[in-house]
């Protein structure tokens, strides 16, 4: 039998398939670069990755993946896409790339699956037009994304949660500071993140914001954080380094408005680190398995229940071994047969 030749398209990813790379990519790309390496590693699978330029060849072979690279328009895109010849084509992040995936898939006969990265997919009308329609297979990352598909625009879907490499826990470090970690972009809020270091005068608290798609509020949040004399603020940390943060913190806090399921969600699971979340909570998994506090987007809920892990600890690390726990009998690479399963029956 064959294997399926199947191409993803994440012009972002290509630092995660470097060491050390300190360039830009968010959660969606972490999530698709994970599947794209635990599928080629399946001989059933022909697995190819279309990235932007780098400055890397035109061709890049990594962990059994060849990545191509593409220019940032739809002339060098259709090519590109043409030239890899897949059976399936995979597009994860809502822009014009879905229209174009889908409009290609649609003309050459090929299949079209589309990957929710963000909960503001399941209700953007643009996007169902001019993409979702070609798609012959969606994965929602949460029982509300898909029931929101199913509402919104009576699409089915079928729901594969985010995975995370499980490794064996590091021996326990010493809890340190409140920890936030994301991009600048206004949707995460990180400001909210410095005001709450203003309140707290006697906590240490670690900062690390990435570049997102505002440059002056980057500028902002670096200003006003190295101003805060008891916040520490990182510009970049590379993805390999990120962990000892996470195990060094007392509780990781979410500021953002609405996401997907958030990488950093898991990574604060595998630490045994407590979550505090201002709004974001998907399905309801932070109540439901114990692993923290969401404040139902209220800032003084959010500095109450800060206050209540500082002074508890007990119950702070309670918490985040509930937190590994459901990250681990949740969010494995086992998920990724789910993803396999529907693959085979599209073809």
């Amino acid at each position: 039998m064959k294997p399926i030749k199947i191409c993803f398209i994440s012009l972002r990813s290509y630092p995660l398939f470097i060491k050390r790379s300190t360039e830009y990519f968010g959660g969606a790309e972490v999530q698709m670069s994970l599947i794209v390496k635990e599928l080629a590693k399946n001989r059933q699978f022909k697995v190819s990755l279309i990235t932007r330029d780098y400055g890397q060849k035109k061709v890049v072979l990594r962990n059994k993946v060849k990545i191509k690279k593409t220019k940032i328009n739809p002339f060098d895109f259709f090519k590109v896409l043409k030239t890899i010849n897949a059976d399936v084509y995979v597009e994860r992040i809502a822009n014009i790339k879905v229209f174009l995936v889908g409009l290609f898939c649609k003309m050459f006969k090929k299949k079209f699956v589309y990957m929710v990265a963000h909960d503001d997919d399941v209700s953007n009308k643009w996007l169902y037009y001019f993409g979702l329609k070609y798609a012959d297979l969606i994965v929602a990352q949460t029982k509300k994304q898909s029931l929101k598909l199913k509402q919104n625009f009576k699409i089915k879907s079928i729901v594969m949660l985010s995975m995370i490499g499980l490794s064996s826990s590091k021996r326990a470090e010493k809890r340190k500071y409140v920890l936030w970690v994301g991009r600048a972009d206004d949707w995460k809020r990180p400001l909210v993140f410095i005001d709450l270091a203003k309140k707290n005068p006697k906590q240490k608290f670690v900062m690390i914001c990435r570049i997102g798609n505002n440059q002056k509020l980057l500028k902002l949040v670096k200003d006003f954080a190295q101003k805060q004399i008891n916040l520490k603020f990182y510009p970049v940390v590379p993805i390999n380094k990120i962990f000892k943060f996470f195990h060094q913190a007392k509780v990781f806090i979410n500021t953002s408005l609405a996401e997907g399921f958030p990488n950093t969600f898991l990574q604060a699971g595998m630490a045994k680190t407590p979550i505090l979340s201002l709004s974001v909570n998907p399905d309801n998994f932070i109540n439901q398995f114990n692993c923290g506090y969401s404040a139902k987007n209220s800032q003084e809920t959010l500095e109450a229940d800060l206050n209540k892990l500082i002074n508890r600890p007990k119950l702070a690390k309670n918490l985040g071994k509930n937190n590994y726990d459901f990250v681990v009998s949740h969010h494995s690479l086992t998920n990724l047969k789910i993803f396999k399963r529907a693959l085979k029956q599209l073809l």
